[in-house]
């Protein structure tokens, strides 16, 4: 049990809350059990609220057997993909009055997404009271660990929104070394990734980091989700364990001094310690050449790996090659400080240009279209190739479709799929067979995240209850839906997959009114899952991959 390792295996842990025992599961608010599993799944302990009093009552039983030097509390895992903003935020609260209750000066908050929109979860965790009282907030960066700015601007909106210092600690970060697939990335790539990761989130004072160490399952080659370890199945070390190890030995307990200019492309993070000095110089993408100007006559260069070799300077300057892989210089003099600076030069990674914005158009049906799962009355009007350039078309590829009248907009996909499948619950629905429609009704390029305006549909070819699906998402945090009774549809299995023709009435978007010169925001993805595999996604060709968190990236389109 979590009390027995901390206390037989004495470590400076951060105690993660979340989920309770089954009898307090409350059945008044959400029905019986049995029924609840059989629509949303097993994971009642993650999407549902307990009974308030007995809830407290054990956890702060079970908080008091913790030893008394265990004092940094995170509030559940990742509530933004199972609960609502406003039950997270009441959760939350339940579990301050208990954690101050016998820890008064825990340091204690939740885990939030790292978002400053007033359309994200964490806007609307504040807004529903959530965060009164925290002092902590824990993040899940992954990709966006390297992203310094992102940072920076968050921390500042989190003492700004909190009206007080707040701690920033990363639970989870790291990367992946999936064989095969779409996310297909090899072992030195994953350790090249987290060992940039960890330097950033260094520099930048995050106060805990922590990297998805486990999670080696190594089930299916093509599941990224099974190759976040940094140890084999087969208990070797990869690549990353080394490369953590490493730079952990180079830097921790150092304090940042700033980053060094090499030119644009070039990563180079300045550490202290004890008067000592160690420069981590990297690239993102290729080899550079640089040339450090020192007052030192010798130096140690240790790869990202921890192999050590000593050079010379000559004349005050070394000559070096510059790599994704991570170089530590020692033996620095106070001087190399000297031209240190901790601001963040945007021209340090150019970025390339913004991709325009996709822009699509939509024509009108003349007459309404005959649902059957036929595409002879589309021929007219916007087809759209849905493709993964990574997945065979034998296994997934197809075409979608998009029209409108007066009354409805029309969305057809025709699938070819060597395997229909779909036995996921509603809240899972999208890890098998099924198309995600993403519809604004408020096509805007500023405010992202899930505003009024936004809408995703599930439409499924199977489901688990035996028949297919075609909802929508009415709460995006706790993937709740109804079904939409309102909608005409046709979806049949065909000879090579499957196909889908759906009519929603304009209704459903508040306010909207179809007319030629209109515009809307708009996406389609197919998931698709087979037996030899999970799922990939098949997204429209020119959309250069769907990003469905983020209306304000959603291709345009102009109703003709």
């Amino acid at each position: 049990s979590t009390v027995d390792l901390v206390t037989k295996f004495p470590t400076n842990a951060i105690m993660k809350i979340e989920q309770f025992p089954k009898e307090m599961f409350d059945e008044k608010r959400y029905g019986p059990m049995e029924e609840w599993i059989k629509k949303n799944g097993r994971d009642w302990g993650r999407r549902t609220l307990p009974q308030k009093e007995p809830y407290q009552k054990w956890l702060k039983e079970v908080l008091e057997k913790l030893p008394a030097d265990q004092n940094v509390f995170e509030i559940t895992n990742e509530p933004w993909n199972k609960m609502s903003p406003e039950d997270f935020a009441e959760y939350a609260q339940w579990v301050l009055e208990v954690v101050k209750e016998v820890r008064p000066d825990a340091i204690v908050g939740p885990n939030l997404i790292g978002s400053t929109s007033e359309y994200k979860y964490d806007a609307a965790v504040y807004r529903a009271g959530g965060m009164k009282g925290m002092n902590m907030v824990a993040l899940h960066p992954y990709a966006e660990s390297e992203d310094r700015a992102w940072l920076r601007k968050y921390k500042a909106w989190l003492n700004e929104q909190s009206g007080h210092e707040m701690i920033v600690t990363v639970t989870e970060y790291g990367s992946h070394s999936a064989p095969e697939g779409p996310h297909k990335r090899s072992e030195e790539e994953q350790a090249v990734r987290i060992v940039g990761q960890s330097l950033a989130l260094y520099a930048e004072d995050v106060a805990i980091i922590m990297p998805h160490t486990m999670g080696q399952r190594e089930q299916t080659p093509t599941y990224h989700e099974d190759w976040f370890g940094l140890i084999r199945l087969a208990h070797q070390p990869k690549p990353a364990l080394l490369g953590l190890a490493t730079c952990a030995r180079m830097i921790d307990a150092s304090n940042y001094a700033g980053d060094l200019w090499f030119g644009p492309d070039v990563g180079a993070n300045l550490f202290e310690k004890d008067g000592a000095y160690t420069l981590a110089l990297f690239t993102r993408e290729g080899a550079k050449n640089i040339t450090l100007e020192t007052d030192a006559q010798k130096l140690t260069l240790v790869d990202m790996m921890g192999k050590e070799s000593a050079v010379e300077v000559k004349d005050g300057k070394l000559p070096l090659e510059v790599t994704t892989s991570v170089t530590y210089v020692t033996g620095l003099t106070a001087a190399i400080a000297k031209g240190a600076s901790k601001e963040l030069r945007a021209d340090r990674w150019p970025q390339p240009e913004k991709a325009k914005r996709v822009t699509r158009s939509m024509k009108a049906f003349p007459t309404p279209p005959t649902l059957d799962g036929k595409f002879d009355e589309w021929k007219d009007m916007t087809q759209l190739s849905m493709m993964n350039p990574k997945v065979a078309g034998d296994d997934c590829s197809g075409f979608g479709y998009l029209a409108y009248d007066k009354d409805y907009l029309y969305v057809g996909v025709d699938m070819r799929d060597n395997q229909v499948l779909n036995t996921q619950p509603r809240t899972g629905l999208y890890r098998h067979d099924s198309l995600e429609l993403f519809v604004s009704a408020e096509a805007r390029d500023d405010n992202p995240g899930y505003g009024p305006n936004d809408y995703q549909f599930f439409i499924t070819p199977t489901s688990a209850e035996g028949k297919p699906v075609v909802a929508l998402l009415t709460e995006r945090s706790s993937v709740s839906m109804r079904d939409l009774t309102e909608a005409k549809y046709s979806i049949v299995k065909t000879k090579i997959g499957w196909a889908a023709e759906v009519a929603i009435p304009w209704s459903v978007f508040k306010g909207f009114k179809p007319k030629a010169g209109e515009k809307l925001a708009l996406e389609m993805r197919v998931n698709d899952a087979d037996n030899s595999h999970e799922r990939f996604c098949i997204d429209i060709e020119d959309a250069g991959g769907v990003k469905p968190h983020e209306p304000t990236s959603w291709a345009i389109l102009k109703l003709e």
